[in-house]
């Protein structure tokens, strides 16, 4: 965590430098407050202000008491002759760190004299930042995005229309990911990466504990059984130190365990609800196999340091443990919570607005992005799934693809937030609502009932 916080706020000096120094925020000019630039790149004022201190020592920025921070008088501007593609990314992204430095490679052996910068946003503020830079003056030249911010917009003709790239040079995407991002049949967001929701579980606890490793066909009950041995005190204080499963509280994962039983968002069977419920309170509470993991929290601190035996995640989760200090690879087991085999989807994609300064080069970046070579390279050194089915059944085994549910037409059932919900706008007022449940004291039926109302659109 430590070494995600240095890299965070190195990263904040470098976009304040290059705006500096390109001339965009000129000599005399203040930078934004230190609540202003907390909000606006999502990180926190330790951050910020260690990234201010290191432009001071630089001399690049003068502190005016009572006043705010100004450009230093002394600085002298030297804007880049090159073309530049601006590109606002969300942030935090594992893809952004770790996936996007390939594809800026690959685009720059062909394009030379063309600088790519990057400028990270933070994800819960995303389109207000966006408006706000414009508003500043500075214009994206394309959008780098997933899946939730994408269902906020309610103007999609601000964007322009992607186009998929055919050719000897290019591979067919998956057509369940086109379909997604397509209103009204115009794609608007090209998808770069993805994931299914699934199940991950740390092979060397099950070895360590003489526990089998998940069948193709294990069941709840197979799960239930493994979950129940792989929850234990191991050292000695009365509480159990080792969980069998890490719970996330997200929307973007326990709604898969749901979505197994049957339920529909958009319109819910109540007795459906209530048995999901009952099943999760049972891991939490009854059986006690089960620990929660923040909403907030981008991957399972228990899973990466051994404590939980099983975790639900996806390919981009798992793509950013490389940078932790992680003692074993995990492996994938075929999702155990019901008779349909559905589950959630995610995607990272690029979007290109109307007005971009640079929508040709915006063009070819996306489609490098998507080339078969590129995307294949940044799969076999990565965790990150390709959006070409080719590439994915080249590098990945069949049973492995149908443990991610991504094997040939299995991907059909797995679904995106914003198409199993009628409205995300919902979100906010859902996980408020399940607090109680999770910490206890909502019954299965109290949170049924609320749950099937908030979904349903009915009033208090």
């Amino acid at each position: 965590m430590r070494r995600e916080n240095e890299f965070r706020y190195l990263k904040l000096a470098n976009i304040l430098r290059e705006q500096i120094l390109s001339g965009f925020i000129k000599p005399g000019e203040f930078l934004m407050s230190e609540n202003e630039l907390c909000k606006y790149y999502g990180m926190s004022r330790t951050s910020v202000r260690k990234s201010l201190e290191q432009l001071l020592q630089e001399g690049l920025i003068v502190k005016k008491v009572g006043q705010g921070t100004i450009v230093s008088n002394d600085v002298v501007p030297n804007p880049t002759q090159n073309k530049v593609l601006r590109i606002f990314a969300i942030s935090p992204s594992h893809f952004h760190d770790i996936g996007m430095p390939i594809i800026v490679e690959e685009f720059q052996k062909e394009n030379p004299n063309v600088e790519v910068k990057f400028l990270p946003l933070a994800a819960s503020d995303y389109w207000d930042s966006v408006d706000t830079s414009k508003e500043l003056g500075l214009q994206p030249d394309l959008l780098y995005i997933y899946d939730r911010p994408y269902a906020l917009i309610e103007d999609f003709q601000q964007f322009a229309d992607m186009e998929v790239p055919s050719g000897e040079d290019f591979a067919p995407l998956y057509p369940r990911l086109l379909n997604a991002f397509s209103p009204e049949g115009r794609l608007k967001a090209m998808p770069v990466t993805f994931s299914t929701v699934f199940l991950a579980y740390n092979p060397e606890l099950f070895r360590q504990y003489g526990v089998p490793e998940p069948t193709e066909s294990w069941t709840k009950e197979d799960f239930l059984r493994t979950a129940k041995r792989l929850t234990m005190d191991t050292n000695g204080d009365g509480i159990p130190d080792i969980y069998g499963l890490s719970l996330p509280i997200s929307l973007s994962r326990w709604p898969v365990i749901a979505l197994q039983n049957g339920i529909n968002f958009k319109a819910p069977d109540l007795g459906l609800l209530t048995g999901t419920f009952r099943f999760l309170h049972e891991l939490l509470y009854i059986h006690r196999v089960a620990l929660l993991s923040p909403r907030d929290v981008l991957n399972s601190e228990a899973f990466i340091r051994g404590k939980a035996a099983m975790v639900l995640t996806t390919s981009i989760e798992i793509a950013g443990w490389a940078n932790q200090e992680m003692r074993f690879a995990p492996k994938v087991a075929p999702l155990p919570f019901g008779d349909r085999k559905d589950t959630m989807l995610i995607a990272n994609s690029f979007m290109i607005p109307r007005d971009s300064s640079e929508p040709e080069l915006a063009r070819q970046f996306v489609q490098k992005a998507i080339q078969p070579a590129v995307q294949e390279k940044i799969s076999r050194n990565t965790e990150f799934i390709s959006v070409l089915p080719s590439v994915n059944e080249a590098i990945r085994s069949p049973a492995l693809l149908k443990s991610l549910h991504i094997h040939r037409d299995v991907i059909a059932n797995s679904y995106f937030s914003h198409e199993l919900f009628r409205d995300v706008n919902l979100f906010d007022e859902m996980e408020a609502e399940m607090f109680l449940y999770w910490a206890g004291l909502y019954s299965a039926d109290e949170i049924a009932r609320h749950m099937q109302r908030i979904l349903s659109g009915q009033a208090d």
